[in-house]
């Protein structure tokens, strides 16, 4: 199972049709973008999207359909190769999506989400860390197999405390990943503020780790992937 997640910065760099291009050159079984628009990628039956950000007005700052001239905005999509059976409600639909899907390694759920759409600009910064600490408190009351997935704007990497919008979001992260058993399996990567984030059953099955699109590439962010072998670990198996 191969897990990956990019900001594509609304496309800005390279327009949609490039940029879905250039993601449809991998083959991932998930594909959480972030800052993203609408893109048409071929691999992926399934697309699901956090509400749209309100057009032709100015929301939080920016009069997003002026600024990408006339494409609509999602702050988060996940592309999927399988269809999800559970959607859980989030605090902002239009930062975050949370879907659970079928698997066999069991049934798992992507909290897929931006923190920092304005880096540290207050009081935006605080309310969408507070979102994620909440929501994913809540979805792992019903479901432990939780994947954290998307843009945090926070390296967990030693000497890199520059990239985090603070000190207390890097923080509030670690402590919730250590609460619920996760661990982020991409805090070693090098200037990387975009992150997957697994149960611990599941960074034991990690055999993989990288970036599949350098920084400023597409972005002005990386691409970043994990993969997890069916084989390595027998007490769970999974189909792809």
């Amino acid at each position: 199972m191969k897990i990956a997640t990019l900001n594509i910065d609304w496309a800005r760099k390279k327009n949609p049709q490039k940029t879905a291009a250039f993601l449809n050159g991998f083959d991932f079984d998930f594909l959480v973008l972030t800052e993203a628009v609408d893109l048409d990628l071929s691999g992926f039956p399934h697309k699901y999207s956090c509400s749209p950000i309100p057009e032709n007005t100015v929301y939080e700052n920016l009069n997003y359909t002026e600024y990408l001239k006339g494409e609509k905005a999602f702050r988060t999509i996940l592309y999927s190769k399988i269809p999800y059976s559970k959607k859980y409600p989030v605090t902002d639909d239009k930062a975050s999506l949370a879907l659970e899907f079928e698997t066999a390694f069991g049934n798992i759920v992507f909290y897929c989400t931006i923190i920092g759409t304005w880096f540290n600009r207050q009081p935006s910064a605080d309310n969408e860390l507070r979102n994620t600490l909440s929501d994913c408190r809540r979805i792992y009351t019903e479901n432990s197999n939780l994947f954290i997935v998307g843009d945090f704007n926070t390296s967990f990497k030693k000497g890199e405390e520059r990239l985090s919008i603070s000190s207390k979001t890097t923080e509030s992260l670690k402590n919730l990943f250590a609460d619920l058993k996760l661990k982020n399996i991409t805090s070693e990567i090098k200037e990387n503020i975009d992150h997957i984030v697994v149960p611990d059953v599941f960074a034991n099955r990690t055999i993989e780790t990288g970036i599949f699109a350098d920084k400023n590439l597409i972005s002005d962010h990386q691409g970043i992937f994990i993969s997890v072998d069916h084989f390595k670990n027998n007490s769970y198996k999974f189909s792809h």
